[in-house]
């Protein structure tokens, strides 16, 4: 038998635990009451444990010692078997519900599944191998040792299964890729050197990227964005010390993904590894410092208030002043659509976009 099992809001309580309290108050040992009802002390241990259920024989020997009729130890025991069939019935029902939400075409497309038809029961079983967890309602959790930065929506639930199951692909490319514990030290040395690298086009800067950052022990991988997502990125600190700073696609202009890239550096460099979504005004203010980190990291405050000063915004003072900044004209059409000194219609022939191809052959 299983042990007490506790999901949502059912709880199963094993006949064991109310044995474990009679020989506490007997203020004996476990063996000791093993002689006096007449059973194996491993009988009595593994029923103490949860390990072996409370049998008719077992129920007899428990009523003559104890007082408790035979019945009454029999219907303790088939209550805890109900309730752990319904708790394994929910996660059933949990689990392919969660299995649902999450995109079978991705994972064909991302060669994590092979190309041909799966049954609910073979989607689930192989979505926990990959993902490796014993039961997908796991992933409905929102996972306060990670620093998230997604999208609030009317279909939060199906955003937490998604936004999680992207994590624990990037997790499981992370994991082992690093023992350097980070070093905020040796990212300071190399911010200069990142922000460079945004001037080069993604085949070129991504290696670099991740050359640069594995020296100060963070973890780069980038996953496409998977349909009901919503997830810009995450971070997220290992045991060994490394850390992982996942970002997606889900924007695919290239001035979004490097705001997204820089915006998980900035967690990251402020060490906030941990989110607490149902303190929304603890969590905004986290996404607002690291937000500013980004802004800043591009653009110099003082030279885009004079930017913004002059008023004057035309393709060629939009690229003198890229150029002055020493970033892409797209950073700079992005930042001014986003502040609203533009519409986000206008300029966009300056941005270009970029796009996370995968393959994770699992």
């Amino acid at each position: 038998m299983s042990k007490d099992l506790v999901y949502k809001d059912l709880i199963s309580f094993h006949p064991g635990n109310y044995v474990s309290e009679i020989v506490d108050d007997l203020n004996i040992t476990q063996d000791e009451f093993a002689r006096r009802i007449g059973i194996s002390s491993k009988t009595i241990s593994r029923i103490i444990n949860h390990e072996d259920g409370i049998s008719p024989g077992t129920a007899s020997k428990l009523a003559t010692v104890t007082g408790v009729s035979v019945q009454t130890w029999l219907n303790l025991q088939a209550r805890y078997d109900a309730k752990v069939q319904e708790i394994e019935n929910a996660q059933t029902n949990d689990e392919i519900a969660v299995a649902n939400d999450i995109d079978t075409a991705y994972l064909k497309k991302c060669k994590i599944f092979e190309d041909r038809r799966y049954t609910i029961n073979e989607k689930i079983q192989k979505l926990r191998q990959v993902l490796k967890v014993s039961n997908l309602s796991k992933l409905a959790e929102f996972n306060p040792a990670v620093s998230y930065r997604r999208v609030k929506t009317d279909h939060d639930d199906k955003s937490i299964v998604v936004s999680n199951t992207m994590l624990e692909l990037a997790t499981n490319e992370a994991r082992n890729k690093s023992n350097i514990k980070y070093s905020k030290e040796k990212l300071e040395q190399k911010l200069s050197y990142i922000k460079k690298l945004n001037l080069e086009s993604p085949g070129s800067f991504f290696p670099k990227l991740e050359n640069v950052l594995l020296e100060c022990g963070i973890v780069l991988v980038a996953i496409p964005n998977m349909p009901g997502a919503r997830l810009n990125g995450a971070t997220k600190r290992f045991k060994n010390g490394s850390v992982l700073l996942l970002f997606t696609d889900r924007n695919k202009w290239a001035d979004a993904i490097w705001f997204s890239i820089v915006h998980e550096l900035g967690h990251i460099y402020y060490e906030d590894f941990f989110s607490d979504y149902d303190d929304q005004e603890g969590y905004k203010k986290k996404e607002k410092k690291a937000d500013e980190f980004a802004a800043n990291f591009f653009i110099a405050p003082n030279a885009y208030s004079s930017f913004i000063g002059r008023g004057i915004f035309t393709e060629e003072s939009i690229i003198n002043f890229a150029n002055e900044m020493g970033v892409i004209p797209s950073i700079v059409v992005g930042r001014l659509q986003s502040d609203e000194i533009i519409d986000y219609s206008t300029f966009n022939e300056l941005k270009t976009k970029y796009k996370v191809l995968k393959n994770f052959a699992c």
